[in-house]
């Protein structure tokens, strides 16, 4: 019997050859880019969930109340740690972790610039990273130690083996090759190329003993006894045991749900990269979902056409069940074509994918667990996308059939026509969520940073240059294409640094608001293009005494309170700052979000960059060249890898970019489903209207106007779709929107638009098949009548 099954799906299948290209090229689009969406779901989901203790590793919290707001973060002081694993016997293990600036890494004549951190013996313990060779406690225990990934031990030392060979971090210290590990996978936040033991920074006194420096993170690992709601009760008060401060609580939070859920709200996690998940596996699902209502549209459209088979075969003793089974098959048999015609598109588009989202994806076709959730998938499409035609068709009575009229049921809504509603509602939402991110992109990349980011690079400041600092500034200086130079604690489009515990005059000693550090040596306000409002600019040179001096942009000023901020001292820690100048508002982190409170302290702190704004116009080869020759005249044997500001800062974008690619793609993908269906559903509906169309003809109907009549069918139905959308689409991106500090309002003539380019794709795809049908030759449709 399904043998037989099989045959008739076939033979069907051949009969109809326009349909099923429309069915199995809409379907087999719309399980591509759901097959797609998963594979990048899976690794999502995989991402810090592969240790083998992954179940009871934690990464350390904390939480306090600043102006009636919680505000929490997962940076510990250096004590933190060890304090945490002797205070309470449930932690098995902790370690600590810097996320520092990379370092020179030197063997011979290789010398690279490494991603690098400095971690406790535990490290590997809770992050269970394949060693490929040597001993990572033992590396990691000692002072001088190095772990390696394979990638830089092979970049240092070729093919001979690393192990107890020397390398020398920042031309100063010697370290020992003690393991080597594999490169850290992609599903992994960690991105450390060299792993040096925390140790180390103990021994050489860099690590602050002191309780107020939160410069590092921690992690634990429970014992598999422990349950974490239980000790977060008991670890709620551990920063309050150990310092003055009672307001901090702390907490662990599962590693496991790191990546996923670290945005935290009110102390409490409220998502995070989730969101994003759980938005695109929503438009996989619907654009998969489009393509079934295409499978059910032209299958219920041409019920009329297969109507006399399915009197036929009840007159001939076919069950209604029967029937269902049939309609199935061919539904299934569909499917499974279409899955073929999916997979194709997947292994084209896999690697470019990957590229797209910036991570290497596996390909799943050699997992047999792939192989066995796509059997499931086919069944389920192709009984989702046949059912509802299956059980239609199969209800015919053979009675009505041979008298050519079928007992259609007069419905309040028709089936029909409300999945082409649902159809193009979705493709509205989707091209006005796709114009309102755009914009939304415009507006933030054209916001004033309140700095000149062209023609403006930076360097970390390593090695020898450290010796010779002021030589080496005198010298950049000299050259022709050098306008002016700078050092700074950090590059000036990212900030290391902040603390609410400033004091100034006339500060309430509640209000404890973050504020944002800075460093320079001098001229940072014409190096980074600031544009000076009040006093004037650091500079040691002219001014030693400039080493307490501090410049603070606008929002910082409002903060504190300063009608007249020139002359006021700022207390930071044990060190006091003189307010010498203001300047106008500046972004350095993110250009999405509300303008911080920055400070720009003198040289009292250490200066780790340094940055060299170019003159416009000028060879950028040729100053580049000239500037690289100082870079090595002072760091002989480092490699000279600087960073241009402009293009650091459209890195900024990359992420929010990629929501918009994907959105766009996805809007494509869904006009082309639905616009397959909706031609396919013309196609049939021209035909069963053929006589009428030409009877209207022969009593003078104009050719525009029976072109008008079969569209505006649909172009009704496409306007009804966009009205729908049009709520659905403002809630869903003012919902989007509000996460942003700097955004934009929607703009209603986004609607109107959008309305327009629906209507149009309707109009376009629908009337072909319409002027098609009214050029025909009314004689030859009715010469039978």
């Amino acid at each position: 019997m399904w043998k037989n099954y099989l045959k008739i799906a076939w033979r069907n299948i051949l009969r109809s050859k326009g349909l099923a290209f429309i069915n199995i090229g809409g379907l087999g689009i719309g399980i591509a880019a759901s097959v797609l969406i998963l594979i990048w779901i899976q690794f999502e989901l995989s991402i810090d969930r592969f240790y083998a203790h992954s179940d009871r590793v934690y990464a350390v919290w904390r939480s306090t109340t600043i102006e009636g707001e919680v505000m929490s973060w997962d940076y510990t002081p250096a004590p933190y740690g060890l304090a945490l694993k002797e205070g309470f016997p449930e932690v098995e293990e902790t370690t600590r972790l810097t996320e520092w600036d990379p370092h020179l890494l030197t063997v011979g004549e290789n010398s690279y610039f490494e991603k690098t951190t400095f971690v406790d013996p535990g490290f590997f313990k809770l992050f269970t990273f394949e060693v490929i060779s040597g001993d990572t406690e033992a590396a990691l225990s000692v002072p001088d130690g190095i772990i390696l990934t394979e990638s830089v031990a092979k970049k240092l030392f070729a093919d001979e083996d690393p192990l107890g060979k020397t390398v020398v971090i920042e031309k100063q210290l010697d370290f020992q090759v003690m393991a080597v590990v594999q490169d850290l996978p992609q599903n992994t936040n960690f991105d450390y190329t060299v792993f040096l033991p925390f140790k180390k920074l103990e021994v050489m006194g860099w690590a602050d003993p002191s309780w107020g420096n939160n410069s590092y993170r921690t992690f634990a690992m429970l014992h598999e006894s422990a349950y974490l709601k239980d000790f977060n009760e008991k670890f709620a008060g551990f920063t309050a045991m150990n310092t003055e401060d009672k307001n901090v609580s702390d907490f662990l939070f599962p590693m496991s749900d790191l990546h996923l859920y670290s945005k935290f709200e009110n102390g409490v996690s409220v998502g995070g990269r989730i969101t994003l998940i759980r938005l695109f596996g929503g438009v996989a699902i619907i654009v998969l979902l489009l393509a079934c209502i295409n499978f059910i549209n032209l299958s219920t459209a041409q019920s009329e056409n297969r109507a006399k088979e399915v009197g036929v075969r009840k007159i001939s003793g076919a069950g209604r069940g029967m029937l269902v089974r049939q309609f199935l098959v061919e539904s299934v048999m569909i499917a499974l074509f279409s899955y073929g015609f999916a997979l194709t598109i997947v292994g084209i588009a896999l690697p470019y994918f990957s590229n797209f989202i910036g991570k290497e994806l596996q390909s799943p076709f050699t997992q047999p667990l792939f192989w066995m959730v796509s059997l499931v998938y086919i069944m389920l499409i192709g009984i989702m996308a046949g059912s509802y035609p299956a059980f239609l068709m199969s209800s015919f009575k053979p009675t009505v059939v041979f008298k050519w009229k079928l007992d259609a049921k007069r419905y309040w809504v028709n089936p029909r026509e409300a999945l082409v509603v649902f159809q193009f509602a979705v493709v509205a939402i989707l091209i006005s969520s796709a114009w309102i991110i755009r914009d939304q992109m415009n507006h933030v990349q054209n916001r004033d940073l309140g700095l000149d980011k062209e023609n403006l690079i930076y360097h970390q400041v390593s090695g020898t240059m450290r010796e010779n600092m002021v030589a080496f500034r005198n010298e950049l200086l000299a050259l022709n294409g050098v306008n002016s130079v700078s050092y700074t604690f950090s590059p000036i489009t990212e900030l290391h640094s902040d603390t609410n515990m400033m004091k100034w005059q006339g500060k309430d000693e509640s209000y404890r608001p973050t504020m944002y550090r800075m460093g320079t040596d001098a001229n940072l306000v014409e190096t980074a293009g600031f544009e000076l409002i009040a006093g004037r600019d650091i500079d040691v040179y002219t001014f030693p005494n400039d080493s307490s001096a501090v410049l603070i942009n606008e929002t910082a000023a409002k903060r504190m309170g300063f009608e007249d901020p020139l002359g006021q001292v700022i207390q930071d820690d044990d060190l006091s700052f003189t307010v010498v100048g203001v300047v106008k508002d500046f972004i350095m982190r993110s250009p999405f979000d509300e303008v911080l409170p920055i400070m720009v302290f003198g040289p009292k702190r250490n200066l780790s960059f340094i940055h060299i704004r170019l003159n416009p116009g000028e060879n950028y080869s040729e100053m580049l060249g000239n500037v690289a020759s100082v870079f090595a005249k002072f760091n002989p044997g480092a490699p000279f890898d600087y960073n241009f500001v402009d293009q650091v800062h459209a890195r900024k974008f990359e992420s929010q970019k990629r929501t918009a690619e994907l959105t766009g793609l996805f809007t494509v993908l869904a006009v082309l489903i639905s616009c397959m269906g909706l031609f396919g559903l013309a196609t049939f509906i021209a035909e069963q209207r053929r006589k009428e169309i030409s009877v209207r003809k022969v009593l003078g109907a104009s050719i525009p106007g029976l072109v008008r009549l079969i569209s505006s069918e649909f172009t009704k139905l496409v306007l009804i779709a966009v009205l729908l959308g049009m709520p659905v689409t403002w809630y869903l991106m003012d919902s989007w929107l509000e996460t942003f500090d700097y955004r934009i309002s929607i703009d209603w003539k986004i609607f109107l638009w959008t309305s327009l380019v629906a209507l149009l794709i309707a109009f376009l795809t629908v009337s072909s098949q319409a002027i098609k049908t009214a050029l025909v030759n009314p004689a030859k449709i009715l010469k039978d009548e």
